[in-house]
């Protein structure tokens, strides 16, 4: 796996003013929460609760931005917007390809945690 096909590097870098070390530190809480939030969408899902979609996929979105994951980014959007209107026929195709693109972004993650830098 090419983390670079799952996060933007040098706008990560850019973003964290090149402090690897806080990286590591924000990827770590990352991994450790978001199976808990993907989760809580998952059960919102499942009871068709399109306010919780909307609100649980909202703040996978603000998480995964800060590792500038754009595909991540727009799942999490997209899931976000379809609970929010209460599309709920648009949100099993959503948080499936939302929970898709978790998973190769946390595979990214733990390969650039390993690496000495940027």
């Amino acid at each position: 796996m090419n983390p670079e096909d799952h996060i933007n590097i040098k706008a990560l870098d850019e973003r964290l003013g090149g402090d690897f070390s806080f990286f590591k530190e924000l990827a770590g809480l990352f991994l450790s929460d978001s199976p808990r939030l993907l989760s809580a969408i998952e059960e919102a899902v499942k009871t068709g609760n399109g306010e919780k979609i909307g609100k649980t996929a909202h703040t996978m979105k603000g998480a995964v931005a800060n590792f500038s994951a754009e595909r991540a980014f727009a799942a999490a959007l997209e899931l976000e917007k379809a609970g929010k209107s209460n599309e709920l026929e648009k949100v099993d195709a959503a948080y499936k390809k939302l929970a898709d693109e978790i998973g190769r972004m946390r595979e990214a993650l733990k390969i650039l945690i390993e690496k000495p830098g940027f």
